[in-house]
């Protein structure tokens, strides 16, 4: 036997065991068999050591994405789902579970630093078991603005924290922006096959129809028949989660319109706009119209030859149907109603985030170049609805997160730190102009789709404190890095 063979069979006998200690470790964090979770822990840890990154990344990513994260309130805070536990285990952090005061990180961080030393380890080896042939990872303007990303953020840190800033409530302000770089690293080394792209694929998908499922029960089963009044029903982040898949379905339609591509869109929309509709987030509506019109603008030309057609017949009936519905109350008006209520500055919670949003600007003022780091408070110049009573630390963190990091880092720390996310959409584009193979096309749009929806986010509601949407975004433009570095090399050998 080689030692290629020699070295990827072992690996190989471990990655069904990786996957059943994985998912012994879900019933385990769901409280079914807690007491042998140390012992099954070691193993795991065993396999996770042998097994292909892109085994072990898509099963973190995977659970971490179904579970409910108790930070942002699922469900309203009304009902505990049957994956609450799992994320428990995942997201608090271990003091919670230990007792240990020491350890104020939870299991996920744990697991993403351990991936990403496996990363490295193999990196410099040239382990064949994860590069068996030798290909970068990352392009080098991705990896260049992960470097100026992180030092941006350590920079801004240091800053906050001379200028007196507090230490603890710094660390929840940044804490997914510390480990973006590093999912972005560790996606990208996992998921640098076709094959290994089509699963992170579906695993996207699979995680927002349980997602939207969950949420539908919850709404059905709890909320209508007990008359709850409720914001939301899974959380806030979901929403990237869920456009982001519903654009790679169309996406793969759009690019091979088989029968299986059909029925995957006919069976997961319904269901994924289904949970749109309960959750009730409107910037969701926003990222979907913005993803649909950036397929429409760089997908195929057959696809823009049709709409233009298309758009003769429906932009008047549209303008019709608007007409008539801006000032209805009638159900059919429905999407017109939610229409109205984005563009709108009537309702109390519009009105509350502009006077947010003027209280952003007025403290950037005070320190308009750099900013005055982490770990301070927004000044308050004009007091909207008083929420202190219910969280008392509103002020470090604001709705939207475009303004509080640009009153925090001031234009020169907000341009080193957003510059990450202009270089992965370009990234991104050129990966799928270049792109032939289907998994490929559609990692590549999903990759930019992706960036759409996390910066809407981040603009409409605390989007850079989300980790789901930290986790969509960089499995994705990892992905879409590592494509992009494997076209580039293969035009070096042509």
């Amino acid at each position: 036997m080689s030692t290629l063979s020699a070295r990827v069979a072992p690996a190989r006998i471990l990655v069904w065991p990786a996957i059943g200690l994985s998912f012994v470790l879900v019933l385990a964090g769901a409280g079914i068999i807690a007491p042998a979770a140390p012992l099954l822990a070691v193993l795991a840890l065993a396999a996770v050591l042998a097994a292909p990154m892109r085994v072990t990344a898509l099963a973190v990513l995977a659970v971490s994405l179904i579970a409910d994260n108790p930070g942002e309130r699922p469900m309203s805070g009304l009902w505990r789902s049957p994956v609450a536990g799992i994320g428990d285990l995942l997201y608090l952090n271990l003091h919670a579970h230990t007792h240990i005061e020491a350890l104020r990180f939870s299991l996920l961080e744990l697991l993403v630093s351990l991936l990403v030393v496996i990363v490295l380890v193999r990196k410099m080896s040239k382990d064949p078991l994860d590069d068996p042939d030798g290909q970068g990872v990352l392009p080098n303007p991705l990896k260049m603005a992960f470097v100026v990303f992180f030092l941006a953020i350590v920079g801004l840190e240091v800053l906050g924290l001379a200028r007196g800033g507090d230490f603890r409530n710094s660390l929840w302000q940044l804490r997914q922006l510390f480990w973006l770089p590093a999912l972005g690293l560790l996606f990208g080394h996992a998921f640098r096959s076709s094959r290994a792209r089509t699963a992170l694929l579906r695993t996207l998908m699979v995680a927002a129809a349980a997602r939207a499922s969950l949420g539908i029960y919850f709404y059905f089963a709890r909320v209508r028949p007990g008359a709850l009044q409720v914001d939301y029903v899974t959380t806030h982040s979901d929403s990237i989660l869920a456009v982001v898949a519903m654009l790679i379905a169309v996406a793969a339609f759009v690019e091979r319109r088989t029968l299986g591509h059909l029925l995957l869109n006919l069976g997961l929309q319904p269901l994924l706009i289904l949970g749109l509709v309960v959750n009730n987030r409107r910037i969701a509506l926003v990222a979907l119209a913005a993803g649909i019109a950036t397929l429409l603008l760089i997908g195929p030309a057959a696809l823009r030859r049709g709409l233009a057609r298309s758009l003769i017949v429906i932009l008047p009936l549209a303008g019709l149907y608007v007409a008539a519905g801006w000032n209805s109350h009638a159900a059919v008006f429905g999407p017109v109603h939610t229409l109205r209520s984005i563009s709108s500055s009537e309702d109390d919670s519009t009105k509350t985030r502009d006077i947010e949003n003027f209280n952003l600007i007025q403290t950037l003022k005070e320190h308009p170049l750099l900013g005055s780091g982490f770990g301070h408070e927004y000044h308050e110049q004009v007091q909207g609805d008083r929420v202190d009573q219910f969280f008392a630390q509103y002020r470090y963190i604001a709705h939207n997160s475009v303004l509080w990091l640009l009153s925090l880092s001031g234009w020169i720390g907000f341009s080193l730190v957003w510059t990450v996310f202009l270089v992965m959409a370009f990234v991104a584009r050129l990966a799928y102009s270049r792109a032939r193979a289907l998994p490929d096309r559609v990692t590549a749009f999903g990759a930019l789709a992706a960036v759409l929806c996390f910066v809407i986010q981040a603009w409409g509601d605390m989007g850079l404190q989300s980790w789901m949407g930290t986790l969509t975004l960089t499995s994705l433009t990892g992905a879409a890095g590592a494509l992009f570095t494997a076209q580039n090399q293969e035009e070096t050998l042509a």
